[in-house]
């Protein structure tokens, strides 16, 4: 399996070493079920070793805050917002960075705007760019760990997850 993979360097290794935090974070919110909170040392095991690829596992973190009811279009016409979402996935050997918000209009129309997108594919054998996007994660950090300032009256209901498989 570990053949099929690119090393990456020690400088992104380190860089994406931060990452860490946001895994520290998620397991530490009180909407995390105690058995999700056990995986955080695993996937955080995971980052740190990035640069094995024998060591890799898929895995995903990540938090919601969402309002069903402009999601599911039963706030008379109103729209707005209803979903917005802080991860980190790794899976298939790519690791995404996404903030992402989803948007209902007053005609029931769905859109999304990324904030911060950015991926590393650690596979080896590919045709595109090994990164895109943004890679300044101090700054996805910095808007995740205030996520609840983006919490509203309507956009209220918050769930956080850690995966691993």
């Amino acid at each position: 399996m570990s053949d099929n993979y690119y090393i990456i360097g020690k400088e992104t290794l380190n860089e994406l070493q931060v990452l860490r935090s946001f895994v520290d974070f998620v397991a530490g919110q009180p909407e995390t079920p105690p058995e999700q909170r056990k995986l955080a040392s695993d996937i955080k095991y995971s980052i740190e070793n990035f640069d094995k690829p024998e060591t890799f596992k898929e895995w995903g973190v990540c938090i919601d805050i969402y309002d069903p009811v402009i999601q599911s279009k039963s706030d008379g016409g109103k729209g707005g917002m209803y979903w917005k979402k802080w991860w980190l996935w790794f899976e298939l050997g790519l690791l995404e960075i996404c903030i992402e918000e989803e948007y209902v209009d007053k005609d029931g129309y769905l859109d999304e705007e990324q904030i911060f997108y950015g991926y590393i594919n650690f596979n080896k054998n590919i045709k595109g760019p090994r990164t895109l996007g943004d890679h300044n994660y101090q700054k996805f950090l910095e808007d995740a760990f205030q996520f609840r300032n983006d919490i509203t009256d309507s956009l209220n209901n918050v769930e956080t997850e850690l995966n691993l498989w």
